[in-house]
């Protein structure tokens, strides 16, 4: 039995599509959990109009983390956020996400404590 690839919307296919149609992108890491807004212009400049954000790897930009982020992208705020990532794995196996407003960085209240 063969293998069904996963289907994208051809709006998330690259970086190039993405730039065009104003989406968003961020990353999230596998180990730390860590999600980060993604500039689509600056993965345009490294990886090309033609670089896709399906299956990509990188090394996570938080200090002292070693794991790799994979890719979300949604159409515009509020949407879906969705996984550019085949690799089948248990969702166990990947950090939840957190972000500023997940761990109250940004709150009055934990400024004055």
């Amino acid at each position: 039995m063969t293998e069904i690839a996963s289907l994208f919307p051809r709006w998330a296919s690259t970086w190039g599509e993405l730039a065009r149609t104003n989406a968003l992108a961020r990353s999230h890491c596998r180990c730390c959990g860590m999600q980060q807004r993604v500039d689509v212009s600056i993965q345009i400049l490294r990886f090309g109009a033609n670089g896709s954000p399906i299956d990509l790897r990188d090394k996570c930009m938080v200090v002292g983390c070693h794991g790799s982020v994979f890719y979300l992208v949604a159409r515009t705020y509020g949407r879906q956020w969705i996984a550019m990532d085949t690799r089948r794995e248990p969702r166990e196996a990947v950090a939840p996400g957190v972000n500023a407003v997940s761990l109250d960085l940004g709150s009055r209240s934990s400024r004055s404590r």
